[in-house]
């Protein structure tokens, strides 16, 4: 899986402003754009009306409300359109003959021609229309007006005028416009962005690395965030939060305490109980077997039997309980050497060979021969042991198998031991390792203490891993699982390997 790109907050609030920024100030020098365009039509279309306003004044004045003076009127028109550089075509059209002809224009040619696009005006009204056009590059106004003389159309101005003149100022205003936009942009951009990082990234910088500090331990830590918003009531139940977990760690640590007091205490009375009741036992170990070979009733007999056989039970559970006490106690020392797994197994089913022959179980050993672990030689061949034991006394009638097997991470081997038994359900997974705990209590013959598994969980601990147990329920098996961290070599033990 690629690795996804991580994206600040401030990062992603810049963008963010931006974005909305630029959007906003082209947005608003697009519309002015446009405003201005149709800004500088209107005051041209204007322009061209008074413009033949003051035509209608002057043809009056000069020409006595009269068009006939056609020489007189071209030149008035040359020496108007001469003198204004706007004005790129000045025409005067009349009807001649039902027809529209030009009379005057500034533009020599058309003089004479027919006005054909103004076969559909009205001249009888004092009606103005504007023609808003490119031509050649340039953006012209054509303004048509009516001749009015004297009160009467006679005909119509058509004047041109270019606003290219005006649209240079106005480039000059859109770039002064722009510029200042940028600006704005950036000005708006920062102090945004200044905003957004004092009273909102900056508290949340705050929540993360009070937050992180919680999290390794220092529950004195509190948020020094006093805004009037959401922010501030964050922060104060933060603080709570922090407040009541600090009182539920030392409720917890006096917890702990009163509990670790109490498993010694427990331990001490095992232990003592334990010594107790060793000592009695041992002269009934020692002389009923003797007593039951020489006992010739074979009804007394039987008795002692079963006399021994519970006595036997009695210093099983005595010894256990004993171990157990001494794997809690600091005072028991392990002795961690790194030991090849598969050969260190190898070892340990050859003195179990007989007992599980007695019992039809198979054994497989699956674990790489290049494994090695830091342990206890005598606490592991104890877990093995057990945990064979265990396998083989839940076996299913006529034996079965036990396959044993391991896998390696960069600080821990796990190995598993997958039996065919009668497996457990979900509840017996959760009490397994439980002190006194028998999964099946109605196996008497089995003769289980209830502490080989518990003893089996203390050494797993002792050598800081971990042990559970798997099962698809009853009747499927079961599998269980510990952990002991990875051991190096010996030298010589890493050349036979390396040999192999």
């Amino acid at each position: 899986m690629a690795k996804q790109t991580r994206m600040s907050l401030s990062l992603k609030l810049t963008l963010i402003v931006m974005i909305i920024s630029a959007i906003i100030v082209f947005s608003l020098t697009f519309y002015n754009i446009t405003t201005l365009s149709d800004f500088f039509d209107d005051i041209y279309a204007d322009k061209g009306v008074a413009l033949a306003k003051s035509f209608d004044a002057s043809i009056g004045f000069q020409f006595n409300n009269s068009l006939n003076d056609t020489k007189g009127l071209q030149a008035f028109i040359q020496n108007v359109s001469a003198s204004n550089k706007n004005i790129l075509e000045i025409s005067i059209i009349v009807p001649v003959n039902n027809e529209f002809t030009t009379i005057a224009s500034s533009n020599t040619s058309r003089i004479g021609n027919p006005g054909n696009v103004y076969s559909n005006l009205s001249f009888t009204s004092n009606n103005d229309y504007i023609v808003s056009m490119y031509r050649n590059g340039s953006h012209q106004i054509m303004v048509i007006t009516p001749v009015n003389l004297s009160g009467r159309v006679h005909g119509v101005y058509e004047i041109v005028l270019s606003i290219d003149k005006m649209y240079e100022q106005f480039d000059r205003v859109v770039r002064i416009l722009v510029a200042v936009s940028v600006v704005s942009l950036f000005l708006l951009i920062f102090s945004s962005l200044y905003l957004l990082r004092r009273t909102v990234v900056k508290p949340i910088i705050r929540f993360r690395n009070a937050a992180w500090r919680i999290g390794e331990g220092n529950l004195n830590e509190q948020i020094d965030v006093k805004s009037r918003d959401e922010l501030g009531d964050l922060a104060t139940a933060f603080n709570q939060m922090a407040k009541e977990l600090k009182v539920s760690r030392e409720k917890i640590e006096e917890y702990n305490k009163t509990l670790e007091n109490l498993l010694d205490q427990k331990d001490e009375f095992i232990g003592q109980l334990g010594h107790d009741l060793k000592n009695p036992l041992t002269p009934l170990v020692g002389l009923l077997p003797i007593i039951f070979e020489q006992e010739k009733d074979p009804q007394i007999k039987e008795h002692l039997r079963i006399i021994c056989h519970n006595v036997d039970y009695m210093q099983d559970l005595v010894l256990k309980t004993l171990q157990l006490a001494r794997l809690r106690s600091t005072a028991t020392k392990f002795d961690f050497q790194p030991l090849n797994l598969r050969d260190f197994l190898i070892s340990i089913l050859e003195t179990q060979q007989l007992f599980l022959q007695e019992n039809q179980m198979t054994v497989v050993n699956s674990i790489d021969g290049s494994f090695f672990v830091e342990a206890d030689r005598l606490r592991l061949t104890e877990l093995f042991t057990n945990l064979i034991t265990n396998a083989t006394k839940y076996a299913k009638k006529g034996g079965g198998t036990i396959t044993i097997d391991a896998v390696k991470d960069p600080e821990f081997v796990t190995v598993s031991l997958k039996d065919t038994g009668i497996g457990m359900t979900a509840e017996q997974l959760k009490r397994i390792f439980d002190e006194f705990y028998k999964a099946d209590l109605s196996k008497h013959e089995m003769d289980s203490s209830g502490l080989g598994l518990s003893i089996c969980k203390r050494i797993v601990d002792r050598h800081g891993g971990r042990i559970w147990a798997e099962s698809d329920g009853l009747g499927a098996g079961s599998t269980f699982y510990f952990t002991l961290k990875i051991g190096k070599p010996k030298n010589n033990e890493a050349d036979i390997i390396k040999g192999e």
